[in-house]
């Protein structure tokens, strides 16, 4: 997929998600739903909940979006804030459901451009869902398994281009093969893969992956590995890098996942990457910082230069063995008491001090289940699942196979055009009520651009692919009617994509291109975009009064500039980086700051120089100017102006969405919904 249609599943997604299963938990109160003991049953799953002109939601089909989109937020919900979401989320979905219909009635579903886009979309549901439908559990229940374990090991890669010829296969098989004789026969499995393993980290490594565990690694290296015992050698395994031969070093039980923090100091160009380093020099003196017990948050804001964690505490998500770079990962598992802290460590990309938070075991499979199945669906491609797909499918659908016709076919591929072709209708196999022939085989070859003849293995191969491409794309076409949950997936998204173009044509472009619709809605509500008093100011921050005095007399010495502040601050950090910090910035009254800033609202905002003691730090404050409040103008908030008029127009526009389609609740069926969830989430 291309980056504008990347780009544009994302921006699909989000709307999808952001409206189908946005629910309201702060809006205005609701009425008791009465008893509902008393009330006639119905048959939820053909009752319409709701019309809208002349078209209707059957109750269940809502609550399938419902739960599949709110489930676990729900689930802790008494029954009357339960009832409150519910109603909130219906009014929500009926908004999305005229919108859809708008979409429909101006022909968006017959534009080439959106067949394209969703069956682009359908197709990746579709293998996915198969996978989830046919072989999750089987695969899900052996990856928790094998994630109890592990593995610490090291291969040699033979890499192979992916279309090699059967012939050149054998060779690349040959050439693993010798390397697995030589290290069974006492040669050094290191020294072989630094001088044969095509793996380019080997030279360095000498193949050593380090540990890992299930999902981690592309599904035939990790059966091998986990088929292998410690101190043993695979036979060759060909995954799509190529052949591997794999020597499993040790086998320990999971270590579970830990949550760190951390402090980072990026590597410097052309500066040593050891302890001779400024930058190790400078991880090592926050180190100590932290041992005399200074604030670690303080430090990971004024100092971490990883941009992304810094401002909240360095903060990094849960991860297991595999999960990071081999250093950092030693050194955040080597912690055991939340709250240790390790010396710096370095990695590729710096200097780290790394706090353990939190660390846990293996969680149960049920938490898991998402996790693994998600990771599972990447599989599908792996070439052993596809098979095993294939096969269980053949089952399941009555495959019946004409082996006589499949031989000649096989015959006519590997000896040439030059024999009698077999019959174009002669069939091949067939599929419940479907047949499929030798004329289909000979379109599957040329849209393949395949030449004959070919050899023989290469033959088989060939047929193999087109009988198992043929299988899936039967079971494919077929999903919709045998799973209800897959064919209400695709009609989410049909209709999800079709909302991103509507409210494209309808609100998002229409506001932005209307220059002057924006400039009057500024005009209509200026008081939205408004500044509170400013000041331009300078902070000095510094340990003590000693190094402050410093800092003022070089600050006097020029025009402040950003090459003053950072050449102060060099001078006189050479010990310490906490002995100064200067900023400099434009405050407002009311927005927030960082801790070292929130200095600025002890002093009075009137130019001038202020000196105080705040939080046990010494602080200069130079007020430059005084910016009385006034409205922002409208090149500074355009951006803001766009977003808010397009909630204006999206409003006026559901108005009329109302007025054309007329909407009308069932209460009866409402309330009889409510109760059967409710009853379901207890």
């Amino acid at each position: 997929m291309d980056a504008i249609h990347t780009t544009k599943y994302l921006l699909h997604r989000l709307v999808i998600t952001s409206i189908i299963s946005f629910c309201l938990f702060s809006c205005a109160t609701h009425k008791k739903v009465a008893e509902l003991n008393t009330l006639p049953p119905v048959d939820l799953s053909k009752a319409a909940l709701f019309t809208y002109g002349q078209d209707s939601m059957i109750a269940d089909d809502f609550q399938f979006v419902f739960f599949k989109n709110n489930e676990d937020s729900v689930k802790a919900l008494e029954n009357a804030a339960l009832e409150a979401s519910i109603n909130d989320y219906l009014k929500l979905y009926i908004n999305f459901k005229l919108k859809v219909k708008a979409a429909y009635d101006a022909g968006k579903h017959q534009d080439p451009a959106f067949i394209q886009e969703f069956e682009k979309y359908r197709d990746q549901l579709a293998k996915p869902y198969m996978v989830e439908s046919r072989m999750n559990e089987k695969m899900v229940v052996e990856a928790y398994e094998r994630l109890r374990e592990e593995i610490h090991a090291s291969h040699i890669l033979i890499s192979m281009p992916e279309n090699t010829s059967a012939q050149d296969t054998l060779q690349y098989f040959l050439k693993a093969d010798s390397l697995r004789r030589l290290a069974i026969n006492g040669k050094s499995f290191a020294m072989l893969a630094e001088k044969h393993s095509d793996d380019p980290s080997a030279a360095q490594n000498g193949g050593n992956l380090g540990y890992f565990s299930s999902m981690q690694m592309v599904y035939p290296f990790e059966n091998a590995a986990y088929q292998t015992e410690v101190g043993n050698i695979s036979e060759p395994v060909r995954t799509n890098f190529g052949y591997h031969i794999i020597k499993v070093l040790d086998r320990r039980p999971a270590q579970g996942r830990v949550k760190v923090a951390h402090i980072m100091i990026r590597h410097q160009e052309g500066e040593p990457q050891d302890e001779t380093s400024k930058t190790y020099k400078q991880a090592l003196k926050l180190y100590e910082e932290l041992q005399k017990g200074t604030d670690w948050n303080e430090l990971t804001e004024r100092f971490s230069e990883d941009l992304s964690t810094r401002s909240n505490g360095g903060e990094l998500p849960y991860f297991s063995t595999g999960g990071m770079l081999n250093s950092f990962e030693d050194a955040a598992f080597a912690l055991k008491e939340a709250g240790e802290i390790s010396k710096p460590v370095k990695t590729q990309y710096g200097w780290h001090i790394i706090k353990l938070i939190d660390r846990k075991g293996l969680e149960p499979l049920e938490m898991l289940r998402p996790l693994i199945e998600r990771k599972v669906e990447r599989n599908f491609q792996q070439k052993e699942m596809r098979q095993e797909m294939v096969a269980m499918l053949k089952e399941e659908n009555r495959y019946i196979a004409n082996e006589p016709m499949i031989s000649k076919s096989l015959f006519y591929m590997s000896s040439g055009p030059e024999l009698a072709k077999p019959n174009d209708m002669g069939v091949l196999f067939s599929i419940s009520d479907t047949v499929y022939t030798f004329s289909a085989l000979l379109t599957f070859l040329d849209k393949n651009k395949i030449t004959l003849p070919v050899d023989s293995v290469r033959a088989k191969k060939l047929y193999q692919q087109f009988e198992g491409e043929q299988i899936l794309l039967y079971e494919e076409s077929h999903l919709t009617d045998k799973y209800p949950k897959y064919s209400r997936l695709v009609q989410e998204y049909k209709e999800g994509i079709l909302l991103f173009d509507i409210m494209e044509e309808k609100v998002w472009v229409k506001a932005s291109a209307d220059e002057q619709g924006l400039k009057n809605y500024y005009q209509t509500h200026k008081d939205k975009y408004h500044w509170n008093k400013r000041v331009d100011a300078t902070i000095l921050d510094a340990k003590d009064q000693q190094k402050l005095d410093k800092a003022i007399k070089l600050l006097a010495t020029k025009p402040i500039s950003k090459s003053l502040i950072e050449g102060i601050e060099v001078q006189l950090n050479t010990d310490s980086p906490l002995n100064l910090q200067i900023h400099k910035d434009i405050y407002e009254e009311g927005s927030s700051r960082t801790e070292a800033e929130k200095v600025i609202d002890q002093v009075a905002w009137k130019v001038g120089t202020y000196d105080l003691n705040y939080q046990g730090r010494f602080y200069h404050v130079i007020v430059h100017e005084v910016i009385p409040p006034k409205d922002k103008s409208f090149d500074e908030v355009k951006g803001l102006v766009t977003s808010d008029y397009q909630d204006e127009l999206e409003k006026a526009w559901i108005a009329e969405l109302h007025e054309k389609y007329p909407v009308t609740v069932n209460e009866l069926i409402l309330k009889q919904l409510i109760q059967k969830i409710q009853n379901t989430n207890e």
